[in-house]
């Protein structure tokens, strides 16, 4: 009975070991800003940062903003600041930087 005991312990480490790799593969999958919903212009943390769809002027936007985390030419995509949904590539914050 000792034995079965021993045996069902290994299995459960070695399913363990094998789980811990998998997690770090799956969480360095990148996310897709198209599976996200966009940001709520009329939400407490667009509103604090002054969220525009619209960029006022085209050459200051969210595309090329450095918190932006989109693809290069995607109409939206995650940034920092609004964790859990997606801006729009023309959009604009105050928070904004530019890229370097």
């Amino acid at each position: 009975m000792v034995d079965k005991k021993r045996r069902q312990i290994m299995n459960l480490m070695g399913a363990g070991a094998a789980a811990v790799p998998l997690s770090a593969v799956v969480g360095t999958l990148p996310s897709h800003a198209d599976d996200l919903p966009m940001v709520d212009p009329a939400s407490p943390a667009a509103a604090a940062l002054q969220y525009a769809e619209q960029s006022p002027d085209p050459a200051t936007n969210c595309g090329n903003c450095t918190l932006y985390q989109g693809a290069e030419g995607e109409a939206q995509g995650p940034c920092p600041l609004f964790p859990g949904v997606a801006v729009g590539a023309e959009a604009w914050c105050s928070a904004y930087v530019p890229k370097a």
